[in-house]
């Protein structure tokens, strides 16, 4: 007989609506998560008179664990945010975006195996990629949707001929050692180093930056202010695993000094700055090319903290924008959208950052500058003052939707996430903003919370891409 308190949870847990999965009742106590791409549990256990809450979820197509706790039952908050904890890690599941690629041969025979062993490495390495196998001619009709084909040798002097019948699909042949030898991990370099060649050598695109290289170990850090605040939030990228997140408060505005303190913490876990392949920071204001605007107005002068710090830990250092930051955060944490906008709007301020990611590609413009819309305030006709307006949600609400207004007119996203506490009615926001665009023109607009966690996602993505291109 379940407690009331463990009654409570199970029917709070019912009665989540998760988009993309289904929560039923097992026989017994316990409730089974189900979706396409996982499956889990939740069950009850009496323990001495001691309520303990077990969550687990499961890949669905190897059955490799995603999710795994046990925890006593005591404070329903903290329940309720483990549960939630277990449901992120089945969404950011969900939201990832497969692979597909092609091996083709004559018949597709001898691919088989090929495509078996590819897949048991791309699983392993959890990289979303899917392999199969089909004949030549069949790689070769119109419809097909695979991001790659790779053409065994046998039918290497059919390159042309694919890549005409698919336009825009990566077609590349293998060289007989690696498919003679069925060598697993050189042909997924191989078809990795072509896709990332594909791509403009200049600027590769975020996702793919995201999904390249899980070798590789980044520390991102964020500087965002609340409440005239800077908090200080820090984590830890080991190989594609997250290993260590927190976050420091401080007084006052300093880029360098609370860097001392984190690696303070750092070492209690064994990390060094050489523990990392690369560092990037995330701070407010002006960045250009790892130089940030320090001071105002006439006092402003570009410091180059990103040298500085490469120069004392020996490892590479990235700064940039925190809005443009988070942006890449919200390009990467989904897969339908290539175009988006970052606003961040504290409660209380008029001023505003934003971030923009274009085609897939991070937009700063020339010399930082670009996001820098708060400039727009002084000219901005509202219904009552600035510095009201700030206060108050109405006035908010009508300030936001200026600044959106103008970003539509200029870059015109296909969606726009917004950071503001205190507008969170997305619809009502969109509204406001229709008074002053043409309805049809206003984009998705996704209200965010969690302005940390998309800055750090995002500026270990940009990390990454750098060690990519390099």
């Amino acid at each position: 007989m379940l407690s009331e308190e463990a009654l409570a949870y199970r029917r709070w847990i019912c009665e989540r609506d998760i988009e993309g999965c289904s929560i039923k009742e097992m026989d017994g106590d316990g409730l089974t998560i189900d979706s396409d791409v996982a499956t889990g549990v939740v069950n009850f256990y009496d323990i001495d008179g001691t309520t303990v809450v077990e969550l687990r979820l499961e890949g669905k197509r190897d059955s490799s664990p995603l999710f795994f706790l046990h925890f006593e039952l005591e404070d329903m908050e903290r329940a309720h945010s483990l549960f939630e904890e277990m449901m992120d890690v089945l969404r950011a599941k969900l939201n990832s975006k497969t692979h597909h690629v092609l091996l083709c041969c004559t018949c597709g025979m001898t691919t088989t195996f090929f495509a078996n062993k590819l897949n048991e490495l791309a699983t392993d390495r959890d990289l979303g990629y899917d392999f199969c196998a089909k004949s030549i001619e069949e790689a070769k009709r119109s419809g097909l949707t695979y991001e790659a084909v790779l053409l065994a040798p046998q039918v290497g002097h059919q390159l042309k001929a694919v890549q005409e019948a698919l336009p825009g699909v990566m077609v590349m042949e293998l060289p007989a050692s690696v498919f003679g030898a069925y060598d697993a991990n050189a042909a997924l370099r191989l078809l990795l180093e072509g896709l990332r060649d594909a791509r403009s050598a200049a600027m590769t695109d975020l996702r793919f930056a995201r999904d390249f290289d899980m070798t590789k170990s980044v520390l991102s850090v964020s500087y965002v202010f609340r409440s005239d605040e800077p908090t200080i939030s820090y984590l830890v990228l080991e190989k594609g695993e997250e290993r260590l997140r927190g976050m420091l408060v401080r007084r006052t505005f300093d880029i360098e000094a609370p860097l001392k303190d984190l690696f303070s913490t750092l070492r209690l876990h064994g990390y060094s700055p050489r523990s990392f392949d690369a560092i990037g920071i995330a701070v407010p204001g002006i960045v250009d090319d790892g130089r940030v605007a320090l001071g105002e107005g006439d006092e402003s002068h570009l410091v180059d903290i990103a040298a500085r710090l490469t120069e004392r830990w020996g490892v590479p250092v990235f700064v940039d924008n925190n809005a443009s930051a988070a942006a890449a955060g919200c390009y990467i944490s989904q897969n339908e959208w290539d175009s988006v906008v970052f606003h961040a709007q504290p409660v209380g301020v008029t001023e505003c950052d934003q971030g923009y990611v274009v085609d897939g590609r991070p937009h700063t413009g020339r010399g930082g500058f670009s996001g820098n819309i708060r400039h727009l305030a002084k000219r901005l006709t509202l219904s009552m003052g600035l510095e009201e307006a700030a206060w108050r949600y109405d006035g908010m609400r009508d300030l936001v939707a200026c600044y959106l207004a103008a970003v539509i007119c200029t870059v015109a996203p296909e969606a726009i996430f917004v950071w503001c506490d205190l507008v969170p009615d997305m619809d009502e926001l969109g509204e406001s903003i229709a008074e002053i665009v043409p309805a049809e023109a206003v984009p998705e607009l996704v209200g965010v919370s969690d302005y940390d966690g998309l800055t750090l996602m995002g500026e270990q993505c940009l990390c990454l891409q750098r060690l990519v291109e390099a």
